[in-house]
């Protein structure tokens, strides 16, 4: 057990320390933050529509949700901070995040084909678990890996900066981390994936959802899993 002594000399349990930031931030995000959420939702719905900047989308959305789950965060303005991060990240991904798309419909299409194929021959199954697993993998990486791009955030000029380090560095960087965090990772996939299938499935009906939380509840999730609240002495 993690323990620590303050100034006054008492004695800190930082697990409980932890799990105590951590239920703070969520009832925080959840109340004071949840406009912001969707707005964030709306912008990434919009910015996604010309399909090549899907990917660029998603590292904005996630850079936003985790700014909002750090203890540092200021007052910002929620469509400031979008759309600064996705300009950065347009410049940074564009190209990589292309393949990124292509990679994740074809593995969503395979898997839909191959579960379907089930009902003809039990033999469909292993490609429609590999699919699926393969899916999984690729989000469990991407979550630590679209906000490890990004470098900083400077509240006062209004700028983002990416990382120097290349996309496939920061992927390989982000590996380990999926697996040191492997529990919150994979909340937020499965959570993830099952939100947004969900949607999927009942559309139109869940228009509204889509426009509201549907994505962004998902990338708070994920912010969750990758940034930890600081715990102030």
């Amino acid at each position: 057990m993690q323990k620590q002594f303050d100034n006054n000399n008492f004695e800190i349990d930082m697990e409980m320390a932890k799990k105590h930031a951590f239920r703070t931030r969520l009832r925080e995000v959840f109340t004071d933050g949840l406009l912001n959420l969707a707005k964030w939702n709306f912008l990434f719905v919009l910015c996604c529509l010309p399909v090549v900047t899907i990917a660029p989308a998603v590292a904005a959305l996630l850079n936003c949700t985790n700014l909002q789950v750090t203890d540092d965060r200021p007052q910002f303005k929620a469509s400031k901070w979008f759309f600064a991060s996705f300009k950065a990240a347009c410049a940074k991904m564009l190209i990589p995040g292309i393949f990124f798309t292509i990679a994740n419909s074809a593995l969503i299409f395979g898997f839909a084909f191959y579960l379907k194929m089930t009902g003809v021959s039990i033999m469909y199954v292993p490609m429609a678990s590999l699919s699926l697993i393969a899916l999984v993998l690729i989000w469990a990486v991407a979550v630590h890996a679209f906000p490890m791009l990004f470098a900083e955030t400077d509240f006062d000029s209004g700028a983002v900066t990416m990382t120097e380090k290349t996309v496939a560095e920061t992927v390989r960087d982000a590996v380990p981390v999926a697996f040191v965090k492997a529990k919150g990772t994979a909340v937020a996939v499965v959570l993830g994936i099952v939100v947004i299938a969900a949607q999927l499935l009942f559309m139109p009906a869940s228009i509204p959802v889509v426009l509201t939380i549907g994505f962004a509840l998902p990338a708070q999730a994920a912010a969750l899993s990758h940034t930890e609240p600081e715990i102030i002495d």
